[in-house]
């Protein structure tokens, strides 16, 4: 089997069929030329689509052979635990977010279901992850709901080819903490104020209704 080619040129045009805003365009930037991002900001910012958009790039230019997809197994105060089947059963929900936001990108509506057959794109749940070396791309979402251990985990499995991309919004947490610790997208924000290779953008224009962005004014405030 052919490798693919490891070298990731620094343009930024897609070969998808969705644009992004000028600060998405950044995001995918920092996404090329990095080996760690983080991409914050609040619902509706389109964070999880400029992740997917990216991965989806590489995968065509057979820049990556896969994209991996994790995100903890907790959701509006639900785990694995609550849902009937198997693992990779129980995880498939835990990839919505991911499939909808590649089918965005693409013109074929086959297109993504042939992906996920062929094992271009795979779930990955954090639970195990350990023992795995990340030489593709994987792409963590909802970081706000793991924890710091786990991030370190995540963190830890990076190839000298890999990118880890990861995004969530502290708003939007799932998990209660008791203990004081920092969840796993704290965490790895105070690692970018650190170490220099490790990149943060914070997403500001929302996508979704105005409506929306009045809901988050209310709850959250500026």
């Amino acid at each position: 089997m052919k490798e693919p080619n490891r070298e990731r040129k620094t343009d930024i045009k897609s070969i998808n069929a969705i644009s992004l805003n000028e600060e998405q365009k950044e995001a995918k930037r920092l996404i090329i030329e990095n080996q760690i991002v983080v991409v914050t900001g609040r619902a509706g910012s389109g964070k999880s689509l400029v992740c997917a958009q990216a991965a989806l790039d590489f995968l065509k230019k057979k820049q990556i052979s896969c994209i991996y997809n994790t995100r903890a197994a907790v959701e509006v105060g639900k785990s694995l635990g609550f849902l009937p089947g198997a693992l990779n059963e129980k995880f498939d929900p835990y990839m919505e977010a991911l499939v909808e936001n590649l089918n965005k990108c693409c013109t074929n509506r086959n297109e993504v279901p042939e992906l996920i057959e062929t094992g271009k794109v795979k779930a990955l749940p954090v639970q195990f992850i350990r023992g795995k070396t990340i030489d593709d791309i994987l792409i963590v979402e909802e970081a706000q709901n793991l924890t710091k251990g786990e991030m370190l985990a995540i963190l830890t499995r990076l190839g000298k080819s890999g990118k880890i991309v990861i995004n969530g919004d502290n708003e939007q947490t799932d998990i209660k903490n008791s203990t004081g610790e920092i969840n796993g997208l704290t965490y790895v924000i105070e690692l970018s104020k650190k170490i220099e290779e490790i990149k943060w953008i914070k997403l500001k224009e929302n996508h979704r209704s105005d409506l929306v962005g009045k809901i988050l004014e209310y709850e959250y405030g500026k």
